[in-house]
């Protein structure tokens, strides 16, 4: 039997992790629409289309609407400039964040943050909310080639932080992130209140969060436990 290994870092994803961004990212993302002719879409709608990166939001919603997804790349630029004018007014943390991170901190463990979202917007919200003073390292969308479901940032970020893989866990909130960590040979939770489309019964976590408020506790209840056993429900 794997024996236990404790954690030492941990690594959160940022839109319907640590904070939530929909409105934000629903209103540029109507206002690139209306510029090029076309309906807009309710917040539920782009909710269900967030988590792989701005170009991939870009094409989803072109898709939604009836417009050519092939002109996600050309029009991403625009969403960029639309979206750094105001990435942080209707975004909040969710309940309990800084608490949590705070509490985390206390115990020694290193934090990262792990984001497809690009470098300006990313830096721009934790500055916005005092949570850059956390994270030892922020790797976003734009910071390598590859972004998640890849395991890449996730490698990087824990070589920047100086902690190994199989001591370091992901928190997300979707399945790129759970890919993401399985690859890079880490522990992943997955939250409840993301953006998660499907079953997060279904994709094989540590441990399935209900509130920031159980983190601390959750995570050092999976360092006691060997990788990959049964789901912890907290």
């Amino acid at each position: 039997m794997t024996a236990p290994m404790p954690i030492k870092a941990v690594l959160f994803d940022l839109d319907g992790t640590l904070v939530d961004s929909a409105r934000d990212l629903a209103e540029t993302l109507n206002r690139l629409l209306a510029e090029e002719g076309v309906a807009a879409l309710s917040l539920e709608a782009v909710k269900d289309m967030i988590g792989d990166g701005v170009g991939k939001l870009v094409e989803r919603g072109l898709s939604a609407v009836g417009a050519d997804p092939s002109r996600a790349p050309a029009l991403t630029p625009r969403f960029l400039q639309l979206y750094e004018e105001h990435a942080a007014r209707h975004t909040r943390p969710y309940p309990g964040v800084a608490e949590a991170l705070e509490q985390l901190r206390h115990r020694g463990l290193r934090l990262g943050v792990v984001t497809n979202k690009p470098t300006g917007p990313t830096l721009e919200i934790l500055k916005a909310f005092a949570l850059a003073r956390f994270f030892d390292a922020v790797v976003c969308g734009d910071t390598l080639p590859k972004r998640k479901p890849d395991p890449a940032p996730l490698l990087v970020a824990a070589a920047r932080l100086e902690i190994a893989p199989a001591e370091t866990i992901m928190v997300g909130d979707n399945y790129h992130d759970v890919a993401a960590a399985r690859a890079a040979a880490m522990r992943v939770m997955i939250v409840t209140w993301g953006y998660l489309r499907g079953c997060s019964e279904k994709l094989g976590v540590d441990c399935i969060l209900q509130s920031f408020a159980d983190l601390p506790q959750a995570i050092a209840a999976l360092g006691r436990r060997a990788p990959r056993d049964s789901v912890l429900r907290t």
